[in-house]
């Protein structure tokens, strides 16, 4: 199997955090959920039962479930593809379709950091996205890893020529997470200036429709989330309304979250204030300094989509999980590679990135601040 090491990688990941560290945060923790609780009930906090809901019965219109309206469908529809096939509950379906998803991920991962780099740096990009501190998400039923499996397909596909492909990636990408929507640009740029010499050949009626029916493809995701809204509550943007009132989020392009992250060092105490101050203003720095790097000194495309992907979080008028949205930052995981060629850095990462994916994980068991 040409592809066994990747998927052993990304198997053994999910064997030490879900098993192996459920477990010792129950010998660590006797006090807390996780001594009393079963492994998939012990993951299943926060946005999770949202996505179960969502899979199990639809959106719904009325009580607390009515504001479930701000998560996307693909992750649902793929638990409740899931239970199809497997015959399993939602919540066990959920940690299965998340199996799958990193298995498919640790593949074209590999694969299309292969196309650049040598094995040595294609395994070790496998490493470093799972060892990523907040790297626990892609195992459980978030929609983080299903983003990063479609993105990295997107561009695997439009670096192969294989365009359609890669529009339809990004059509499910874009019913993933709105963040899925800063994969248009990038690819068209990859399209333009990648493949510039197939691209201005063509006539100009099979250029403009190409462009056409490809962004249409690519944006199709998004509009059916759009209909969904329409569908169940008469506005195609009704999903705005419960984030800024429901959710308390609002669009704030100008650093709103920023500061309000910045401010709250002076007011927050214990985890909160490490998590909910430090951790967000952390993880926002790095992201953008290896967005930049990953710009200039990786490919450009790939920076591009980094840059709009960050872009989104950043706008979010109150930052709460930041260290978790910059997960689906891809490229970031070839550009660490590419630094462990330096093996004092290699080790350094590698210690760093394990001891605050054991914080991380545990205070997202221990149902403590957000991340």
């Amino acid at each position: 199997m040409r592809h066994k090491t990747p998927i052993l990688i990304a198997l053994i990941s999910e064997i030490i955090i879900l098993f192996f560290f459920g477990r010792l945060s129950a010998i660590l923790f006797p006090q807390s959920r996780a001594a009393v609780l079963n492994i998939w009930d012990l993951w299943n906090v926060w946005d999770a039962p949202h996505y179960i809901s969502i899979a199990a019965h639809g959106y719904q219109t009325i009580g607390d479930e009515a504001n479930f309206i701000v998560f996307l469908p693909a992750l649902p529809l793929s638990i409740f593809i899931s239970k199809l096939i497997f015959q399993t509950n939602y919540l066990i379906s959920g940690y299965i379709a998340a199996f799958i998803i990193i298995m498919f991920l640790a593949v074209m991962l590999y694969k299309l950091t292969l196309l650049d780099y040598p094995k040595k740096t294609a395994m070790l990009a496998i490493l470093m996205l799972f060892i990523f501190p907040t790297s626990f998400f892609l195992h459980i039923p978030y929609s983080e890893s299903l983003l990063v499996l479609l993105a990295v397909a997107a561009f695997y596909f439009v670096r192969k020529k294989y365009y359609w492909r890669s529009f339809l990636c990004i059509g499910l990408a874009t019913a993933t997470k709105i963040a899925g929507l800063a994969l248009i640009p990038a690819i068209f740029l990859e399209i333009l200036i990648f493949d510039r010499d197939n691209f201005s050949s063509k006539n100009i009626f099979n250029k403009a429709s190409f462009i056409f029916f490809g962004s249409a493809l690519s944006l199709s995701g998004f509009l059916i989330y759009l209909f969904i809204n329409y569908f169940f509550w008469g506005d195609f943007w009704y999903f705005i309304f419960i984030q800024k009132h429901h959710w308390f989020e609002n669009f704030s392009p100008f650093g709103q979250g920023l500061i309000s992250a910045y401010q709250s060092l002076f007011w927050r105490a214990g985890m909160e204030k490490i998590m909910l101050g430090y951790a967000q203003i952390v993880a926002f720095i790095f992201a953008l300094f290896m967005s930049i790097y990953v710009l200039f000194k990786v490919r450009i495309s790939y920076g591009i989509f980094m840059l709009i992907d960050l872009f989104f979080s950043y706008s979010m008028s109150f930052w709460i999980s930041m260290p978790r949205h910059i997960l689906t930052l891809f490229p970031m995981y070839i550009a660490l590679a590419l630094f462990s060629n330096n093996l004092i850095f290699r080790y350094f990462w590698i210690i760093i990135s394990v001891i605050l994916l054991l914080i991380l994980t545990f205070s997202f068991m221990q149902y403590g601040p957000v991340l």
